[in-house]
């Protein structure tokens, strides 16, 4: 199960060969969230560099029905988006 400081994590809703996908709540204001993180321990610089830009993407989406990034949180060696 996944731990973040902030973050009370439900359970696990996703898994890809390649990443992991949570329902948790941010504690500050009990809001409903998706975490989703790499699946690997230890990501690759270019993991780490193209996980970032999906981040970055998501984050600017101003789309009526299309979940906006909160979030770009540091845990332990990779990125969880907070969705």
């Amino acid at each position: 199960m996944l731990i973040l400081p902030g973050y009370q994590t439900i359970r696990q809703i996703y898994e890809s060969a390649n990443s992991l996908v949570y329902r948790a709540i941010l504690s500050l204001d009990c809001q409903d969230v998706i975490l989703k993180l790499l699946k690997q321990d230890y990501t690759t610089p270019e993991e780490l560099v193209c996980y970032r830009q999906e981040y970055e993407i998501t984050h600017k989406l101003n789309i009526t029905g299309v979940c906006r990034s909160l979030s770009l949180e540091k845990s332990q060696n990779t990125f969880v988006n907070c969705i």
